[in-house]
């Protein structure tokens, strides 16, 4: 359609996350967040741990070395035999543990390491992970010295995996204990969301009736006080907003039905006291043509201007009373009113437009007054695609049907017109136009409690919809 692009009214809501797994996602975080935490917590706790242990079997074995160290002072025990710790390590040296003596120049005189079982391994990333936070923090060092004398250093230490198995044994536990609570609680949480949520749908459907034009949807009662709130708010808003449409609607359709019954009115006194008048002094030029050729030859070439002046204005009056109101609407109907129309169309566009009508049901049916509003659209309809669409094939379709939201005998009118153009309106010359064009076309539809949207038709031109509720004249159409 020749005319500029109204956005038709969608139901509300978008593809995207609900607010039941928002949540539910959001708890996942905050539990695998507190895992995190809990996770770090056991690693520090072990740590502290494993070099509490190691600075406990230093300090045992510090006190044996130094006993040694005086039993040889006091020639009990030869030197030969230092540093032996055996006789306290094998009671307190653990799985993973190494007990190192470095003498005064930095050689490594003994070395004692007790291996660990790594059948039930850690995951490569928690086994890397705990490499690069744990390096070299579990040593411990001790000096040896006795009476005031510096006999080397010891150093206890534990095997990274050791730490890390055991680390990862505490952290496994607490994964598992995690993901099951995590389960747990998505699971209630979610049923607890639904419920709890369960009055959004009611007010999701109400957005959506209104977004249709449905101004009669109330929410009902919630319990939760927010959803209350929100159901007084959107019932007042409804019951403002259909009292304002219907103030809208009576308006406009005074407005429009003074207009036709103005171009009815007009119409008749041009036809009744112009047309006649102009008739007249048609016959009578005419008449002066005729006396001038057989008695004033001289003035003839004026006769006939006169004539054909003459003629041109009844012409011209003809087709102003024409477009005022076809005398089809009264006479014929709308169904061949619409049918001049589209032949008047193609004829006033040399051809370059073909107008194709299909019609289902008998239109007459229709209330006069509905008749010719719905006229009045095909006719603005097919005059924009005429004039500013280039298209080279337009359709009107009227079809009619029950209206299923209506009470009583309500019937309803729907009235597509489309076209292969590429034209296209700015609203801003729509509103110049005075209500003729979209804007005239939008406010004959709301004046019969109906609603009218353009969208695009495909890659190339428009197409208008409208539909119009109506109470049958003569009985059920067939």
């Amino acid at each position: 359609m020749a005319m500029a692009h109204s956005p038709l009214a969608r139901p509300l809501g978008s593809p995207g996350l609900d607010l039941k797994w928002s949540l539910t996602l959001r708890v996942v975080a905050v539990a695998l967040f507190c895992f995190l935490i809990a996770a770090g917590f056991a690693l520090f706790g072990t740590w502290r741990e494993v070099r509490g242990t190691n600075e406990h079997v230093a300090d045992i074995v510090v006190r044996q070395l130094q006993l040694q160290l005086f039993r040889i002072q006091s020639n009990i025990e030869l030197s030969a035999r230092f540093p032996d710790w055996d006789p306290v390590t094998d009671r307190v040296q653990g799985a993973g543990q190494c007990v190192k003596y470095l003498a005064t120049d930095g050689s490594v005189g003994r070395s004692s390491c007790v291996g660990f079982n790594s059948e039930n391994g850690v995951p490569d990333w928690f086994g890397a992970l705990g490499t690069r936070l744990l390096a070299g923090r579990t040593e411990i060092v001790r000096p040896i010295s006795y009476r005031d004398k510096s006999y080397g250093t010891l150093v206890v230490t534990t095997e990274t995996g050791a730490v890390l198995a055991a680390i990862w044994k505490d952290v496994s536990k607490l994964l598992g204990l995690t993901a099951l609570l995590v389960v747990a609680i998505c699971l209630l949480q979610y049923i607890a969301i639904g419920r709890a949520l369960r009055p959004t749908q009611h007010i999701l459907a109400g957005l959506d009736s209104l977004a249709r034009g449905d101004l009669s949807y109330r929410l009902p009662s919630f319990r939760l006080v927010e959803f209350q709130r929100i159901s007084q708010v959107f019932n007042a808003l409804a019951a403002s907003l259909d009292r304002t449409t219907r103030e809208r609607t009576a308006l406009a359709a005074r407005l429009v039905d003074g207009q036709e019954q103005e171009r009815q009115r007009l119409a008749r006194e041009l036809h009744d006291e112009l047309a006649q008048n102009l008739s007249a002094m048609s016959a009578l030029a005419t008449s002066i043509k005729v006396t001038a050729e057989a008695k004033c030859p001289a003035l003839a070439p004026e006769a006939r201007r006169l004539s054909q002046v003459s003629q041109g204005i009844v012409k011209s009056l003809r087709t102003t009373l024409q477009t005022l109101r076809p005398p089809e609407i009264d006479d014929l109907g709308l169904a061949a009113s619409l049918a001049v129309l589209a032949r008047d169309q193609e004829r006033l566009s040399e051809g370059k437009l073909k107008v194709a009508l299909e019609i289902d049901g008998a239109l007459e049916a229709l209330p006069p007054t509905s008749a010719s509003h719905v006229y009045r659209i095909v006719q603005e309809g097919l005059t924009n695609i005429c004039k500013h669409a280039h298209a080279h094939n337009a359709r009107v379709a009227l079809g009619l049907g029950p209206d299923g939201r209506s009470p009583g005998g309500q019937r309803w009118l729907a009235l597509t017109i489309e076209d292969d153009g590429s034209g296209v309106l700015d609203n801003d010359r729509e509103a110049a136009n005075g209500g003729l064009g979209l804007i005239g076309m939008r406010e004959r539809a709301m004046a019969l409690g109906g609603q009218l949207d353009v969208t695009r038709n495909g890659e190339h031109g428009f197409r208008l919809d409208a539909m119009i509720p109506f109470e049958p004249s003569i009985g059920p159409a067939q």
